[in-house]
């Protein structure tokens, strides 16, 4: 069971009612006890004032401070025991300077009752003459108790500073509060923010790992479907390639869950060892489907472990657009690599309006984005369009150095390629796009 909540304002309100109840009852039995003060309900009124203090002190400070100056210094009022009659006013210096009241104000303010109250030269005199009696300050100066004076001074001061240095442990706790407050919703966002990009890297590399082998899988079981049991050595060489392309696919999709399970931030694959055979091994995939494929390789045979990674999987990426999305009966790649650059380009000649070779697979994906992230993974841009006269072409521009990518936004732009409609950013047509396993 969940514990009441209690506003702040009524616990002040019950705390005050039950100190007042107290000292009503402790006083009563202390004077039954044989304790005979002067007049019993001056100190009844002294605890109400401390009894209201305790109730609206933090709420309203300044006008209590002035309420309780006010009865403190109030002539009729012929209490004559300094010491406790100026209590209540010491407890309202305290709560108005933690309430963060100026210190010289608020001692500027109790200055008044404080000396009406310990001097009381007004108490036996009528109200006409006592301009006359406050002038004659020599005599009842004389008669004052200055060692109560000085001590309840000091008192003020002390409550004043005191009240002070309360205020300012609270503002400093305020802030520390809200410092903390916000690094929590920064930490959550931190770690959505992590999440979101775990996700998105996990699902694209399984995306680009599993696409690649399993749309070269389906076109060639198309093909197995056709040749049916008639010519049994060439189902045979099908149903081998398909087996063979089959465990290639597992072989990558277990690599992404040993890398996962072992954690770390190495990647979520092993770096190919050789960046011309990986290209080589994909395009030999699309070959075994029918597709003509040309490779145009001037690179070394690695050009870092980043730069390996993005320039394969946008090239499988690409040629599995090529397999899924395209008519088409030949690919052209070329990878080609100066000092502080790389470029990449892959083009069919199937053009985005003709019919995709696997109907089932090309409603929506995410291919094009992927690559495009990749791309920016390396500080690289990606276009991806048709080209005049038919054809699709996918081009990815790159620094030889990865150094630097991190910054790289995630919108990137997209670089000019010879022979597409325009120069900006072409929609990528919905049978273009790649359908994520």
């Amino acid at each position: 069971m969940r514990p009441l909540s209690i506003p702040p304002a009524a616990r002040s309100a019950l705390a005050g009612v039950a100190f007042l109840g107290a000292a009503l009852v402790a006083m009563e039995g202390l004077h039954r006890a044989g304790w005979y003060p002067t007049r019993l309900d001056d100190y009844r009124l002294t605890a109400l004032l401390v009894a209201a203090c305790i109730a609206v002190g933090q709420r309203l400070p300044y006008p209590l401070l002035v309420g309780v100056g006010v009865v403190v210094a109030w002539p009729s009022w012929t209490f004559d025991v300094l010491q406790v009659r100026l209590i209540p006013l010491v407890i309202a210096v305290y709560l108005a300077c933690a309430a963060g009241r100026r210190v010289l104000v608020v001692l500027a303010v109790a200055a008044v009752p404080t000396v009406l109250a310990m001097f009381l030269p007004l108490t036996s005199v009528p109200v006409r003459d006592w301009l006359a009696v406050l002038g004659d300050w020599r005599v009842w100066s004389s008669n004052a108790d200055w060692s109560t004076i000085v001590l309840m001074g000091i008192l003020l001061v002390a409550c004043a500073f005191l009240g002070r240095a309360t205020a300012r442990r609270r503002r400093s706790e305020l802030v520390l509060q809200r410092r903390n407050e916000e690094l929590v919703r920064l930490r959550e966002a931190d770690h959505a923010r992590i999440a979101s990009e775990e996700r998105t890297a996990v699902a694209r590399e399984v995306h680009d790992v599993v696409a690649h082998h399993m749309a070269a899988i389906v076109v060639r079981s198309q093909a197995l479907v056709r040749v049916g049991v008639a010519d049994q050595a060439e189902f045979a060489e099908y149903a081998s390639w398909v087996a063979g392309t089959g465990q290639q696919a597992l072989s990558e999709m277990r690599k992404v869950v040993r890398v996962l399970r072992a954690g770390g931030d190495g990647g979520t694959t092993d770096a190919p060892v050789s960046l011309r055979s990986a290209i080589e091994d994909a395009a030999e995939r699309v070959r075994a489907t029918g597709v003509r494929v040309e490779v145009d390789l001037r690179v070394p045979g690695s050009l870092g472990v980043m730069q390996d990674f993005a320039v394969l999987r946008v090239c499988q990426e690409a040629l599995t657009n090529t397999l899924v999305h395209s008519d088409g009966s030949s690919v052209r790649i070329t990878l080609a690599a100066t000092e502080d650059r790389i470029r990449l380009e892959v083009l069919d000649d199937g053009g985005a309006a003709g019919g995709p070779r696997v109907p089932a697979l090309a409603a929506g994906g995410a291919g094009i984005r992927g690559m495009r992230e990749r791309a920016a993974s390396i500080g690289g841009v990606l276009g991806a369009g048709p080209v005049d006269g038919g054809g699709w072409r996918v081009v990815l521009e790159a620094p030889r150095d990865v150094r630097g990518a991190a910054s790289v936004p995630a919108v990137v732009a997209t670089p000019t390629v010879p022979g597409r409609a325009s120069t900006q950013p072409a929609p990528v047509p919905v049978d273009r796009q790649v359908v994520a396993p």
